[in-house]
């Protein structure tokens, strides 16, 4: 049977995506009475660097990734890292970023953020040591502790990355 007038109809398209991220940090930080050695985490194979390997995450929406410590040192008025030892004597140590390594991170600061949209970043961070200190200290650990948040213009979820 033909028909002489025009129909139409219409479709709903979506495009569902589940929201993720991946990143990377060192996997081990140890110092000598020189330098700090840091070891690769072991997906990446990086040492200095923070790395974000994914970011599937909404639009308008960052990926923010910050460093504080377990320990930590009041010094002229700054927080600074640091590592104690038994005898109550401390490691102060410093971490910086950029390509030049002249912007230290503060104590619970940011190390990287990365736009939705942006699927893969990296930021050099490297540790230094105040060598003032490393004759006071005995073998001692602490954790660095990474953490990366989502914010933006809608809500905020949190996710803590343990340290290895």
């Amino acid at each position: 049977m033909k028909n002489n007038r025009t129909t139409t109809a219409s479709t709903n398209v979506e495009y569902v995506v589940t929201a993720s991220y991946e990143w990377s940090v060192p996997s081990k930080i140890t110092f000598t009475d020189t330098i700090a050695e840091v070891e690769a985490n072991a997906d990446t194979g990086d040492t200095q660097k923070v790395k974000v390997t994914k970011n599937i995450i909404p639009n308008k929406k960052k990926l923010q990734i910050t460093v504080s410590s377990t320990t930590t040192k009041e010094e002229g008025g700054v927080t600074k890292f640091a590592i104690k030892t038994d005898e109550d004597a401390y490691l102060i140590y410093a971490i910086k970023k950029g390509t030049t390594y002249d912007d230290e991170i503060a104590v619970g600061g940011e190390v990287m953020s990365v736009d939705s949209g942006k699927y893969a970043a990296d930021t050099p961070a490297e540790v230094f040591l105040d060598k003032g200190y490393w004759y006071k200290c005995v073998r001692k650990s602490g954790q660095l502790l990474w953490r990366s948040s989502l914010y933006g213009t809608v809500g905020c979820c949190h996710l803590t990355h343990p340290p290895t």
